[in-house]
């Protein structure tokens, strides 16, 4: 009988231990989901919006191809394809800004937030550019956008008869009289004359042409213009190079390095090298003044002498020998010249 009691009283507290142990569950969970029911909607509706943000941001850059703020320079050599360069990268939505104005730098602020400058001065540039970089990204230079450079080259066979033309100042060429002042103009017999007194005399050629590139190559440790054609040969005309170096003022960048006599090839090299950049030719002499074709053939078909090659060859500096060297411009190496 005893016995029976026992069993019988065991079964009781095994019974009564089952219930506390499950209600002290049930509170639990309860705690559980009063805890995550007091979280704030705002927050919960904070982050579903944040996301929807990155993604809604990361679909316009991927059908863009651009983020949201692209840097595009044109540190260009005088009469290497400047204009058409520039035309390139300003896309539509583009002014320019006169905020901050420095002489010899054109700025372009667009309407998808991309900046564009053009030069003709390494110096200058470069200090836009790193100016550029640490207002739009000053604590990480990698955090957002591109930086592309562009620059060009030119056979010295059609340089010098281009950049000739424009050193005879602006009172040959008026826009209200169709682009060109005929009367102003020498006849072709004195424009050839002139022509070649330039060749043998003016000197400030030689500055103009160190303007752009040499600092550059240097800049990006793209070595001789002879190294860099043979690296444009097997890729059709164009080198990239880059991106610069951490340290380097324009960190990140890459350089594309064209040869206008592949400048057929243009717009499918700008279309490779970045999808969004749409390439546009930019007008010629003769194309703002046909009434000067013929007259400026006298200079244009005009070949140097080998004389003349030479004087310019021993005159020119490290860059300038390189320059034609790139191009075989001068046959043999020059005989010493009594100038």
């Amino acid at each position: 009988m005893a016995g029976r009691k026992i069993v019988k009283l065991s079964s009781v507290i095994v019974i009564c231990l089952t219930i506390i142990v499950i209600n002290q569950y049930s509170s639990a969970n309860r705690a559980k989901e009063e805890q995550h029911a007091q979280v704030p909607r705002h927050l919960s509706s904070s982050i579903t919006n944040d996301k929807r943000s990155m993604k809604k941001r990361l679909n316009h850059n991927i059908s863009t191809g651009r983020s949201s703020k692209d840097l595009y320079v044109v540190i260009n050599t005088p009469k290497m394809g400047s204009d058409g360069l520039t035309s390139t990268v300003v896309s539509k939505g583009c002014k320019e800004s006169k905020i901050n104005a420095i002489d010899e730098l054109k700025r372009f602020e667009c309407q998808d937030g991309n900046t564009i400058l053009r030069t003709h001065k390494f110096e200058l540039g470069v200090k836009a550019v790193e100016e550029h970089l640490r207002l739009a990204h000053p604590h990480n230079r990698d955090s957002d956008g591109k930086c592309l450079i562009v620059t060009a080259i030119r056979n010295p066979a059609s340089w010098f008869p281009s950049y000739f033309v424009q050193t005879m100042g602006p009172s040959y060429f008026v826009p209200s009289l169709g682009g060109c002042n005929l009367d102003k103009w020498p006849s072709e017999k004195v424009l050839l004359e002139e022509y070649r007194d330039f060749i043998h005399k003016r000197t400030s050629a030689y500055g103009t042409l160190k303007l752009a590139l040499p600092g550059l190559l240097t800049e990006f440790g793209g070595g001789t213009l002879q190294q860099q054609f043979k690296i444009m040969d097997r890729n059709g005309g164009y080198s990239e190079l880059g991106p610069a170096p951490p340290g380097s003022s324009v960190a990140g960048c890459k350089l594309l390095f064209l040869r206008m006599e592949e400048s057929e090839r243009w717009p499918d090299i700008f279309k490779d090298i970045d999808p969004t950049l749409e390439f546009k030719k930019g007008l010629a002499r003769t194309d703002k003044c046909p009434s000067l074709t013929e007259r400026l053939k006298v200079i244009t078909d005009y070949e140097m002498t080998d004389r003349e090659k030479e004087i310019i060859y021993k005159n020119g500096d490290e860059y300038v020998r390189d320059w034609f060297d790139a191009y075989g411009y001068i046959a043999k190496q020059p005989t010493q010249l009594a100038i």
